[in-house]
């Protein structure tokens, strides 16, 4: 383009490496010695997935991923951490431990580049599929709102996510005002305040050209960074591939600020090693004279004003969460929603077919704010914390957990949180409740269709299924009528609702033996799977059909 030659006209190069030397060495005193500026480290994960079990394959995926990984590594000093074909579990554990391995915010900057199938979904929700995903269920989908949610957890000063697929988050631009500062100025914020950014290609999948070595976006985004000498910001990025990416695919790349706070305007800065390692051989104490302001590069007048639509606002569990906020647990990978506290008619009234004496009468109940498990626990994790596997139906990983004991289930907390940062239990029996009506009026958790929210013993050959293969209730919340009974806290008393219960957040009564079960199972008639229905069993009986799911409170 006529303004990028314009740039390397006038020596962009060197005035890069004065500028960087001014800003690194500002407040130093005239006694001060000349010290190497400190560029941090580089930290890179690249995921590529090509050779799909049961979607179409993407033929220059792992071309793509290994070649990003490559040009990082050699031209920019990233240390980078390669993912070919990866499946759910690889690439939710890989991203788990960045909390844990990147521990400098002063220093540390990541980038994750992400090549393969994805997902914008009705609602604003954005998926990314890993190798063992499909079509037919959601389960095994990588949400990008959690994928956000981890990265707000890691302590990086910068974040930037690289996308040749979608990715749903609300993206803000620097404002106008802030782009009317001088370079310096302008270098110095993106240096010094943290960011959390994504770049994303606009597309679900990458576009290919039959033959090519790389994607569209791919191709474009690697000749940048090939041929870039000067310092590079997230923006710069942006603006160097949007037009040509446009051009090829028809799509209009996005970029900006994922909303985190307001003082949290900084850049991802990609400095060649040739400029970083001309910087520290120079004597930094000189100053610099202001550079020349470079125009951006102007989006084409005919792209459509494509946005990225908005999932529901994501924290870490240690902020103040929102409804629909997702996290995941470390130690098992298990995806937690949520749940905002609030009133809700407990039980059932005298009309509804198939009820029992126990759930009524119906009576308000108002439970405080919850995290719990998007799924029943599942074998896997099971076994990740527990090593055994009692199930009955051992299908595969990804089936419910069963076999299980209340005391079983306590066990299993009391080991999860010894490696965990949260409080993890059973739900009490209100809280299950108002999590499996989630705000509605249906006769089950989520609607009043059983064949689409559950597996029952009509629909299911009275064995277990693997998670999220039925409908979600308004909570995002799978399975909660069907699959596996699912243990509460509560003792059982038939008489504690026509007792006059406590109203907030009730834990049940203070004496008996028999613990509370909710939810209904694969085995069991369709009126035992509606959101009233609850039975009960001895803390120490096990059958092939009980399992239980996840609570952490919200301290």
């Amino acid at each position: 383009m006529a303004w990028q030659q314009n740039m390397e006209r006038h020596g962009s190069i060197g005035l890069a490496l004065l500028l960087l030397m001014t800003l690194l060495t500002a407040g130093r005193t005239a006694s001060a010695q000349p010290a190497s500026p400190d560029f941090g480290r580089y930290h890179a994960v690249v995921i590529g997935n090509q050779s799909y079990r049961h979607l179409d394959e993407l033929p220059t995926a792992r071309a793509d991923a290994q070649e990003v990984a490559r040009l990082l590594e050699e031209r920019y000093g990233f240390k980078a951490e390669l993912l070919l074909d990866a499946d759910r579990d690889r690439i939710l554990w890989t991203l788990s431990q960045l909390p844990s391995r990147l521990t400098n915010p002063e220093r540390d900057s990541l980038l994750i580049y992400y090549v393969g199938h994805g997902h914008l979904g009705r609602g604003g929700a954005g998926y990314w599929k890993p190798v063992d995903a499909d079509n037919a269920s959601d389960s095994q989908w990588i949400p990008t709102a959690l994928i956000t949610n981890i990265l707000k957890t890691v302590r990086a000063k910068h974040v930037l996510v690289v996308t040749d697929s979608c990715y749903a988050a609300s993206l803000q631009l620097p404002d106008e005002a802030r782009l009317r500062e001088s370079r310096e100025e302008r270098l110095r914020r993106l240096l010094d305040s943290p960011s959390l950014t994504v770049l994303t290609s606009g597309s679900e999948r990458p576009e290919q050209e039959y033959g090519a070595r790389h994607s569209l976006f791919a191709r474009t985004f690697l000749s940048v960074l090939h041929d870039n000498r000067d310092v590079l910001s997230g923006r710069n990025l942006f603006e160097r591939v949007l037009q040509p990416v446009y051009r090829s695919t028809g799509k209009l790349p996005r970029y900006g600020h994922v909303v985190k706070n307001a003082h949290e305007q900084g850049d991802f800065l990609l400095v060649p090693r040739h400029l970083q390692e001309n910087l520290s051989r120079h004597d930094v104490r000189r100053p610099a004279p202001p550079p020349r302001q470079l125009p951006p590069a102007p989006i084409p007048e005919s792209a459509p004003a494509a946005v990225l639509p908005a999932p529901p606002s994501v924290k870490a569990a240690q902020q103040q969460p929102k409804q629909g906020d997702i996290m995941i647990n470390e130690a098992t990978g298990m995806e937690l929603v949520y749940i905002e506290g609030g009133c809700f008619k407990m039980g059932s009234a005298a009309g509804e077919k198939g009820r029992f004496a126990w759930e009524g009468p119906v009576h308000e109940v108002c439970v405080s704010g919850f995290w719990m498990g998007r799924h029943e626990v599942t074998q896997e994790q099971w076994e990740k914390i527990m090593r055994g596997n009692p199930s009955g139906f051992k299908k595969g990983g990804k089936h419910p957990v069963e076999n299980v004991s209340w005391n079983d289930a306590e066990e299993f907390f009391t080991r999860l949180n010894k490696r965990s940062n949260g409080a993890y239990r059973l739900p009490t029996e209100a809280e299950w409740e108002y999590a499996c009506r989630a705000s509605g009026a249906g006769k089950y958790c989520g609607g009043d269709n059983p064949d689409v929210l559950a597996w029952h013993e009509e629909n299911s050959s009275r064995r277990t299924h693997p998670i999220g293969g039925k409908q979600a209730n308004a909570f995002g919340l799978h399975d909660m009528s069907g699959n596996v009974w699912e243990w509460c806290a509560d003792r059982f008393d038939k008489d504690y609702y026509a007792t006059g219960g406590v109203r907030s957040n009730p834990r049940g009564p203070s004496g008996g033996g028999e613990r509370v079960v909710r939810g209904g199972s694969a085995g069991s008639r369709v009126q035992n799977c509606r959101a009233a229905f609850r039975f009960r069993n001895q803390p120490d009986y096990r059958e092939d059909l009980l399992g239980f799911r996840v609570v952490m409170q919200n301290n």
